[in-house]
């Protein structure tokens, strides 16, 4: 009997879901005005996936993402419309329905805090 609750409860743990679950508005001020976005992540053993929704024709997926807890790291890139493209190390903390983070530019060694609430 005992094995059987032991059994169930790592099994009810399994299906918790992460804090970075869901949908967010995301907002990040840059040089040309503050952008805005769409995310939505989830969270399976550790990997952080998902997308962050710029408008109806750009999307850019979550690469090389990683949730521990509250701290999220992953990686967007979006082509530029003059060419070539940007890539963005991310980082973040869960606050309840916020996240708080940093991105930085690579390409032109910029770092800019962004920030998220939840879509409720």
């Amino acid at each position: 009997m005992r094995t059987l609750l032991l059994v169930f409860a790592s099994s009810l743990l399994c299906l918790a879901s992460s804090p970075a679950d869901g949908e967010w508005s995301w907002k990040m001020a840059s040089p040309f005005g503050e952008l805005n976005a769409r995310a939505v992540m989830k969270v399976e053993d550790g990997k952080l996936t998902g997308a962050f929704y710029l408008d109806d024709s750009r999307k850019l997926e979550i690469v090389d993402g990683k949730a521990d807890g509250e701290k999220l790291i992953f990686t967007l890139k979006r082509n530029r419309p003059s060419g070539g493209s940007m890539t963005y190390e991310m980082t973040g903390t869960i606050k309840g329905d916020s996240i708080e983070g940093s991105a930085k530019a690579l390409e032109m060694g910029a770092t800019q805090n962004w920030s998220a609430a939840r879509k409720k």
